[in-house]
């Protein structure tokens, strides 16, 4: 998995720099879970080409830094949540959300596989958080004892 975080990450000014990938789960899960790295890597080069899209589509110049955060499904389905350090524009949200969803996944097994991609936008400062906790996650929390990534993303994901 440590190949996956060093393909994937790119550098890039303008309207979407990337960090790091944040795998948000361990290397165990990740192994049974993932069957194909390289399809992984490829999809993750895909998310962070379409959200650089969407933010150039959405027409908002502003800077912040945070993360874009995706689990993959058994049966090839996606989600996307976003967890920036600062409110960000709605159309940008819509835009990244929309773009990184309409990417065919890689294959997954035996559960959610969940990371995400460390940004910032319109050369924004990178985020001081080493992982995400987005807003629907924080909630789904409250209260709670902890519980393993995968099951919060099954708990919180609405199909």
């Amino acid at each position: 998995m440590g190949a996956l975080l060093a393909a994937a990450a790119t550098y890039a000014a303008g309207p979407l720099t990337h960090f790091n990938v944040v795998l948000l789960q361990p290397s165990s899960v990740l192994e049974a879970r993932v069957t194909n790295v390289d399809a992984m890597a490829e999809y993750v080069k895909a998310v962070e080409a379409a959200s650089r899209e969407a933010v150039v589509a959405s027409g908002a110049r502003q800077s912040v830094g945070g993360f874009i955060v995706v689990a993959v499904k058994p049966g090839l389905k996606s989600n996307v949540w976003l967890d920036f350090d600062t409110l960000t524009d709605l159309e940008m949200q819509k835009q990244i959300v929309t773009r990184v969803k309409a990417i065919k996944p890689f294959e997954a097994t035996q559960g959610p596989v969940v990371f995400a991609l460390k940004v910032a936008t319109w050369d924004g400062r990178q985020s001081r958080r080493a992982a995400p906790l987005p807003p629907e996650w924080k909630n789904a929390t409250q209260g709670q004892p902890p519980v393993e990534i995968g099951d919060l993303v099954e708990r919180v994901w609405q199909d």
